[in-house]
């Protein structure tokens, strides 16, 4: 299974923010030094959370749309492209 979430990505304060709203309340609200690096912990981040639900046997919960965001897109494990 192939999903797909829109993250965004701010400055606020010293440091970026990287949000996934979909998956906020497991965790996915993350910091960097960099845009870049932000994005990378909100990706790591995301693949665990969604790690976790599959273990669980918890669905994933459906993306939010959300404007000027960034659309990160994850395969779950066992799955093949």
């Amino acid at each position: 299974m192939t999903i797909r979430y829109h993250v965004t990505v701010s400055r606020y304060r010293d440091e970026w923010r990287a949000v996934c709203p979909a998956l906020r309340r497991h965790g996915a609200d993350i910091g960097g030094e960099t845009r870049e690096e932000a994005l990378t912990h909100i990706d790591n981040a995301i693949q665990m959370i969604l790690a976790q639900m599959q273990t669980d046997g918890i669905p994933p919960p459906p993306d939010e749309t959300v404007p000027d965001s960034v659309v990160l897109t994850f395969v779950a494990e066992g799955d093949a492209e």
